[in-house]
């Protein structure tokens, strides 16, 4: 069992003289250092509390410590997590701005389609865990997580499957199958169903977390350069295989990855 974490401090304002400058491993205010799993979670609490009274956040409590002892390397049969762009920062990142778009979406819309608390843990839970898939377990051959670009995905819904009813929450096994894939490309979102229409929502949101996130992260441009790039040529998804033709190629280069961010993300 993962151990607990350790106790959080609120949130950090910038040192002063730094005025508004914004640091590197903060959020978007400039006010949670989402590299602290401890400092993300008690923001989510602190939120959560403000939408649903009285909501029993335990759960969500024990996923952040599995997080973080997974991420860590301290789960065995687990390696830690060895991608050099999506790492424990940018999951607890959009972990945070899940939780935000959890909040304000409940605020908005009628009774009949809010979330309701039960869901919105569970949609913290899919953001902690929605690429755990790049994991490398001690049976995999691969020598680093990045070789499971295209599969990452489908390996985190097996891990939710198993790890679902250890919350209490195995019953939202089957929409974990279809959310988790608004985060990928494995399958295209017209093939996304659920009975639920709060379910699909919850999927929407997750991948609206996951790609705003990104966007806002102060490092992006050289991280998609310098980090993403490499993790697309390990998972096969940059460079053309042997002997193919040049307008095989998806990415060329680093650089040939930003020029084309903008036409991605619209």
């Amino acid at each position: 069992m993962a151990q607990a974490l350790d106790e959080p401090k609120s949130r950090i304002p910038a040192p002063k003289g730094l005025g508004s400058i914004r640091r590197s491993d903060f959020d978007i205010t400039n006010t949670v250092r989402v590299s602290s799993p401890a400092a993300v979670l008690l923001a989510v609490e602190q939120l959560y509390a403000t939408a649903w009274a009285g909501i029993d956040m335990d759960p969500v409590r024990r996923a952040f410590a599995q997080f973080d002892a997974m991420f860590s390397g301290k789960v065995p049969g687990y390696a830690g997590v060895d991608t050099l762009y999506h790492d424990r920062q940018h999951t607890l990142d959009v972990t945070l701005t899940m939780a935000r778009l959890c909040v304000g979406y409940e605020r908005q819309v009628e009774a009949i389609w809010k979330l309701g608390p039960e869901r919105a843990i569970v949609g913290i839970v899919f953001a902690l865990f929605h690429d755990v898939g790049y994991l490398r377990r001690d049976t995999d051959p691969q020598r680093n997580g990045a070789e499971f670009t295209r599969t990452h995905v489908t390996r985190g819904i097996g891990f939710l499957r198993d790890y679902l009813p250890e919350l209490g929450l195995g019953h939202w096994a089957g929409v974990a199958a279809q959310a988790l894939h608004f985060t990928g490309y494995e399958k295209p979102f017209a093939e996304l169903v659920l009975p639920d229409a709060r379910d699909l929502r919850l999927g929407h949101l997750l991948g609206t977390a996951d790609m705003v996130t990104q966007l806002a992260d102060r490092c992006y441009l050289e991280k998609c350069r310098d980090r993403l790039y490499p993790e697309f040529v390990l998972g096969g998804v940059a460079l053309p295989l042997q002997n193919a033709s040049a307008d095989q190629v998806k990415y060329a280069s680093g650089l040939d990855l930003l020029r084309q961010t903008p036409q991605f993300v619209s």
